[in-house]
């Protein structure tokens, strides 16, 4: 997680906290997740299913992180502006 920037909370779920980022060095803007490891399993399953994905209408996964109290889910930012 050092390469990335976390700028503000973005959302809330009951065991996740959404964070708008940024790569070091680079201008894009990314979502990052952080949630508790317990949700690994369905998180594990989700990077398998989505990992290679390339679709416009499908959030687009860029890599994870494991620390030793959370995951961190690097995703694309959605803005909701075309």
């Amino acid at each position: 997680m050092e390469n990335f920037i976390l700028y503000e909370e973005i959302g809330r779920g009951k065991k996740t906290i959404v964070y708008k980022g940024q790569q070091e060095g680079t201008i894009n803007f990314v979502a990052i997740f952080c949630m508790e490891k317990c949700k690994r399993p369905e998180i594990t399953n989700w990077v398998r299913l989505t990992y290679e994905i390339k679709h416009k209408n499908i959030v687009t996964f860029h890599e994870w992180y494991e620390t030793s109290n959370h995951l961190w889910l690097v995703v694309e930012l959605c803005t909701g502006v075309s």
